[in-house]
């Protein structure tokens, strides 16, 4: 039996002035996040004949056991950086992947990240985990494109049906451009995490807002894939019997790690994490229904 298996397309990142790619995902840093800290993990993901074999070795290296289910391409994003802000552009995308595409011996697993970047995991999959953890990393389901792929924020419509179907989601507070309002009303249907960069994240659930707070890194050198990195912790936390506030304490962890370096190269095993967690205190605040988050109810 696994301890997590990570959903969703493995991605090309292509960035402008750079000749050289990476290869990114949330479902990919998510696995690596977790093998990094000693689960057992797998990997199922669409990858295109380009990208396989150096997403194939980075996974034999982290000790990732990769399911990769044929494709003609690679989920492909071309990355710009405007005025500080991040511009994406959607260049190929790969097949969807359903149910009938997930192999037995990935149905038997402690967790589940379910990690959509371009609307490809089909309703079918979130069925076959309804008795574990099932962390949404819900990020793509807030993008849609052009015709020229330029990605762009989209409603989130079917937002009730999708989260009905798992056990949490987690957004950014970008993703979500500030608008509380937002996870608010998802989170009439699910608890929702809003990650809030360094300072932690903050839990809606049952009309209550908790703050969690965050972990200093020792630097940042390069936040991508930090939520991706939080949702594996979160998901393995829950499978380990923590309650949501606790399993959000130990995803913060895991994610300050994340940032300390380029790609997975900085996250860290289990012993680090507990022992930042044991060095600094993560404190929580509570706030009423209509309070902004992080204000403390007498």
């Amino acid at each position: 039996m696994f301890d997590l298996v990570s959903i969703g397309h493995a991605a090309r990142d292509e960035f402008e002035g750079d000749p050289e790619w990476r290869i990114g995902g949330t479902a990919t840093y998510a696995a690596a996040a977790a093998a990094c800290l000693g689960d057992r993990v797998a990997l199922l993901t669409r990858v295109g004949p380009n990208e396989r074999d150096r997403l194939a070795a980075r996974c034999q290296e982290l000790g990732i056991e990769l399911h990769s289910l044929p494709s003609e391409v690679t989920t492909t994003f071309s990355f710009r950086y405007i005025d500080g802000r991040r511009r994406l552009r959607l260049k190929a995308r790969a097949k969807s992947i359903g149910a009938n595409a997930i192999p037995s011996a990935l149905r038997e697993t402690r967790s589940v990240v379910l990690a959509s970047i371009a609307h490809e995991i089909e309703p079918s999959v979130f069925e076959l985990y309804g008795a574990v953890p099932r962390v949404l990393a819900a990020q793509g389901y807030l993008r849609s494109w052009d015709a020229d792929g330029t990605i762009k924020r989209r409603e989130w419509d079917e937002a009730h049906d999708v989260l009905e179907r798992v056990s949490v989601a987690v957004v950014s507070e970008e993703d979500i451009e500030g608008n509380f309002d937002l996870a608010r009303g998802w989170a009439k249907t699910a608890p929702v995490i809003v990650t809030i960069a360094e300072r932690g994240a903050i839990v809606l659930r049952g009309g209550r807002e908790i703050e969690v707070g965050g972990f200093p890194a020792d630097e940042v050198v390069d936040q991508t894939g930090a939520g991706d990195a939080f949702c594996a912790g979160l998901a393995l936390g829950l499978a380990d019997g923590d309650d949501l506030e606790t399993g959000v304490r130990f995803a913060n962890a895991v994610a300050s790690f994340a940032v300390e370096g380029v790609g997975t190269i900085a996250l860290a095993p289990r012993e680090k994490v507990q022992a930042r967690m044991q060095r600094h205190s993560s404190s929580s605040m509570s706030s009423s229904d209509n309070a902004p988050p992080g204000r403390t109810i007498p």
